[in-house]
């Protein structure tokens, strides 16, 4: 993921909650969010989703990894294979887990509870 300012990580927070309350289109939310590449996957990125802080983005992709990302700095803090069998389509950190634990849910039908620590 490449550096950003403060300015455009606030607007991209802004962008993304928008995005979940159904605020902001499917397509206008791409094309804002295209100005950041998140490097570490082989495949299509299918989803983001922040830990409740705001400073911790998970990803999951068609290369079935998840990668937890460092928000301000734009670096992956922890990356791990999902375990499922086909596509990644969702992950999101469980609430009142610490960010500690996150479920995933793909292609394959299954329904994955990882724990980490980073």
């Amino acid at each position: 993921m490449k550096k950003r300012s403060s300015a455009d990580i606030d607007q991209a927070v802004v962008n993304v909650w928008k995005r979940e309350l159904g605020q902001l289109s499917t397509r206008n939310f791409a094309r804002r969010f295209a100005a950041s590449e998140l490097e570490k996957h082989d495949g299509c990125v299918n989803t983001l989703s922040f830990n409740a802080g705001g400073d911790i983005l998970v990803s999951v992709s068609d290369d079935l990894r998840v990668i937890l990302w460092d928000w301000e700095t734009g670096r992956d803090k922890l990356s791990f294979r999902s375990g499922h069998a086909n596509n990644v389509f969702q992950a999101n950190f469980m609430p009142f887990s610490d960010d500690r634990t996150i479920i995933t849910c793909a292609a394959d039908g299954e329904g994955i509870v990882s724990y980490v620590r980073f």
